[in-house]
């Protein structure tokens, strides 16, 4: 799988490098050590070529069920490595996958808002699966926001925060209520990390528009 996975990255690396080009912030944070569960915002359908372009490392993707509806990108899917899970029920297949991933030191790569977020500069509800996996896998978390929405030939933004673990949660009953409450953690751990990238390009900018005014 990890094979397959570095062939297809080497594959879309260079076009993805040109055709959205970006800038990760705060890269000497990233773990590239399992287990980790890394957590980002969902924007379009390039977050995953943004993230698997410019994070290095192998990592498993926990995706919709529904993009195995193609056999070739199934196949293609299953070689990677690609976790693919049924976000209508509770898929337990999929997150005993996942868990067994993680205890065996893999990334896991999430995007808890479940659907694209048209609204960017707002979270959706970030669901519990997240915190779920990361605390059955005794797994830190890492948020890796995106700045905007891909376009091509526009400069975006990552930012890797801080990873943390969910301590207080480990050893408990995980029903609903615990859940609802990591899963807030790890909203609130997102929202600050959005935060922070948001006056990252916001001081860039104002340095560039004095740089401006100066000449």
């Amino acid at each position: 799988m990890k094979g397959f996975f570095r062939f297809v990255k080497a594959l879309f690396f260079l076009p993805g490098k040109l055709l959205f080009p970006t800038k990760v912030v705060n890269k000497q944070a990233l773990l590239k050590k399992g287990p980790v569960v890394t957590v980002s915002n969902h924007l379009c359908w390039a977050d995953v070529v943004l993230v698997g372009v410019n994070i290095p490392g192998y990592r498993r993707i926990m995706a919709k069920k529904e993009i195995g509806k193609n056999r070739f990108i199934r196949w293609c899917a299953t070689h990677m490595g690609i976790i693919l899970i049924d976000r209508g029920k509770a898929d337990m297949q999929a997150l005993r996958t996942s868990v067994k991933a993680l205890k065996s030191g893999d990334i896991l790569e999430i995007f808890p808002e479940g659907t694209r977020n048209k609204d960017g500069d707002n979270l959706q509800e970030v669901k519990g699966g997240a915190a779920m996996l990361a605390i059955k896998g005794d797994a830190y978390i890492q948020p890796i926001m995106i700045y905007a929405r891909a376009r091509f030939f526009r400069k975006n933004y990552l930012y890797v925060a801080e990873p943390f673990k969910l301590t207080e949660f480990a050893g408990q009953l995980l029903d609903n209520v615990q859940l609802e409450r990591a899963g807030t953690v790890v909203a609130e751990k997102m929202l600050e990390a959005q935060e922070a990238l948001h006056a990252y390009v916001d001081a860039k900018k104002r340095k560039k528009k004095r740089a401006e005014q100066a000449e």
